[in-house]
């Protein structure tokens, strides 16, 4: 026999996870938005590069589509996996277009290493069937 509370509370559990999903499903759809006007601007941040000579900024502006991407995909797909690539975007943002001492890029080097490690070693497909 099912006590009334298990079931008003499986609906408000319900509605929770439905309520977070369709925001989920609206971050979502302002990424894609902002993806959109981004890569309105690739020709014009194109003949930047040209005339300006700005490649870091162009690579910076490219990386930042390509993170926005990821974390796209991540939202849509729900897996570990996805997790890793988009924090192995964000550490190779920083180590390639950012200029720090060789101590910091060392540090993202081997923070790019781990996460590879994680990624071929530590990653378990089946928490992803589950989850």
């Amino acid at each position: 026999m099912k006590h009334p509370e298990n079931k008003s509370s499986g609906h408000v559990q319900s509605f929770i996870f439905n309520t977070a999903m369709l925001l989920e499903l609206l971050v979502a759809l302002i990424i894609i938005f902002a993806l959109i006007i981004m890569f309105a601007h690739v020709p014009i941040d194109l003949k930047i590069l040209v005339e300006n000579r700005e490649f870091n900024q162009f690579l910076k502006k490219m990386f930042d589509l390509i993170i926005g991407i990821e974390l796209l995909k991540m939202l849509c797909r729900h897996d570990l996996d996805s997790i890793v690539e988009v924090l192995l975007f964000s550490v190779a943002r920083e180590i390639i277009i950012e200029h720090m001492p060789i101590y910091f890029e060392l540090v993202g080097i081997i923070s790019i290493a781990i996460l590879f490690l994680i990624r071929k070693y530590l990653f378990i497909s089946a928490l992803n069937k589950t989850g």
